[in-house]
């Protein structure tokens, strides 16, 4: 992969990307019903740390200096979470007093969202301050982030 390319296919893809799947989502999702409205509530749990989590994944392929890649993540993955978690708290909303709870529940998705967002750039940082091998920890956090997710999805169906 040259140099361009790999640069291009950065964190601000992966988020272009997380938009555009949140979009398709709520389009079918229209006008919102009862289930639709859950339903866009419970990706809005999950999206935001999903694409944060992505996000870390130039670092396997973005050559030069790995503090600029940190760097990159770490502003896109702060605009991403607050601009996804406000669109899908949008069209999950019905325009009247039953969205009591939706602008609070944007605030704790927010939260969650940058708290993934500040374990995985501290994690980062740590690495790279002490010149380890990052990429090794990088992987098995996403695999154990994965399992982690499709567990709470299962649980959360069964109860």
């Amino acid at each position: 992969m040259n140099r361009t390319t790999a640069y291009l296919i950065g964190p601000e893809l992966i988020w272009i990307l997380m938009f555009a799947f949140a979009g398709i989502f709520v389009a079918v999702n229209q006008p919102i019903s009862s289930l639709g409205h859950w339903k866009v509530m419970f990706l809005n749990l999950f999206l935001p740390a999903i694409g944060v989590m992505l996000a870390f994944a130039p670092f396997f392929w973005t050559p030069g200096n790995p503090w600029w890649c940190l760097a990159r993540i770490m502003l896109v993955s702060l605009l991403g979470v607050v601009g996804l978690v406000f669109f899908l708290s949008k069209a999950a909303s019905y325009q009247d007093v039953r969205d009591v709870g939706i602008i609070l529940g944007s605030v704790a998705f927010i939260a969650m969202g940058w708290t993934v967002l500040g374990f995985m750039g501290g994690i980062a940082g740590l690495f790279l301050i002490s010149h380890w091998a990052y990429l090794p920890v990088l992987k098995w956090i996403l695999i154990l982030f994965a399992l982690f997710m499709l567990f709470l999805v299962v649980w959360w169906r069964i109860t």
